[in-house]
């Protein structure tokens, strides 16, 4: 599978599923006015039931599984935790998303808030856009040698201690071979598309998002000599926890799913068996917006 290349013809597209942050007043605004605008252009809108409830349009709402089912296109309203929640629905489904950024630092999403927001809109859905096929995780939880939980990641997948607990030892493997045993505050491990998350506050590299690699990183690790490294995808990332001394240690996909690990546990980590679909306009470029978000080349007295 490409990681870039492949085209979207919007033009076909005839029901858009909608996921939004509704609980902020102008992405709920937002979502209205891009709802009228494809029920002006003969496009269904479906939206998840109780953002449907919020906005007083119920003949709209489905369940979650549905509009992903049902979709021929996501619409990711909000900020990157919005994009990557609709990647997470999607990916599975081999549904491409399309995001508009309504948040803050908004790395993921493509098209532009405000004014251009609807022009921007019309443009990208007038013609063909890249589909960039963007790598996903897939975590397991083993304890006592049985699955216990499975997540999915497009950002990361952190294994990392709770607000007031102390530092705590891991095993960490890469497909069977030991590469470290260190006090630390956990381990990122993160897709190229999440090396501009935490795994870059915790020092890690910037990577090419349609690169196929898995990043570890170590978060505050008690050892001079613990680096970040980065390995082909079909790794296979192993973290075993054979004692807690009743610290608090968790697992957390994306930032947003949460499971509470105990000792003698391990949590695997691998490639997803699917990418998500991230489509852009041919234009976009992840060097201009890098360049923009990080301010590089900025000129500062």
């Amino acid at each position: 599978m490409s990681a870039a290349g492949d085209e979207f013809d919007p033009t076909s597209v005839r029901c858009v599923g909608i996921i939004g942050a509704m609980h902020k007043r102008r992405i709920a605004a937002a979502v209205t006015e891009v709802v009228t605008w494809l029920k002006r252009r003969d496009v269904r809108a479906l939206l998840p039931e109780q953002q449907a409830e919020d906005l007083s349009l119920p003949e709209l709402g489905v369940e979650m599984a549905e509009l992903g089912e049902r979709a021929d296109l996501l619409l990711s309203m909000g900020g990157d935790g919005t994009f990557l929640a609709t990647a997470r629905l999607a990916a599975p489904l081999g549904k491409p998303i399309l995001g508009i950024n309504l948040g803050g630092f908004g790395f993921l999403a493509s098209l532009p808030s405000g004014a251009e927001m609807l022009s921007s809109l019309g443009e990208a859905m007038g013609s063909p856009l890249e589909v960039q096929q963007r790598m996903m995780l897939r975590a397991t939880v083993q304890r006592r040698e049985e699955e216990i939980g499975s997540f999915l990641a497009l950002n990361d997948i952190v294994v990392g201690k709770g607000a007031f607990s102390r530092l705590f030892r891991m095993r960490t493997s890469i497909s069977g071979v030991s590469i470290s045993h260190f006090p630390a505050d956990g381990m990122i491990v993160a897709t190229a598309t999440g090396s501009t998350g935490y795994s870059l506050s915790a020092g890690g590299p910037v990577v090419d998002p349609v690169v196929r690699v898995i990043i570890l990183t170590p978060i505050c690790a008690h050892a001079l000599s613990a680096r970040t490294l980065v390995v082909p995808a079909d790794r296979v990332i192993e973290m075993a926890l054979p004692d807690l001394r009743g610290e608090d240690v968790n697992l957390t996909a994306d930032g947003q799913e949460g499971f509470t690990l105990r000792a003698g546990d391990r949590v695997e980590v691998r490639e997803a068996p699917f990418s998500a679909r991230l489509l852009a306009p041919r234009d976009a470029s992840f060097y201009t917006r890098l360049r923009g978000k990080l301010g590089w080349g900025s000129h500062r007295s």
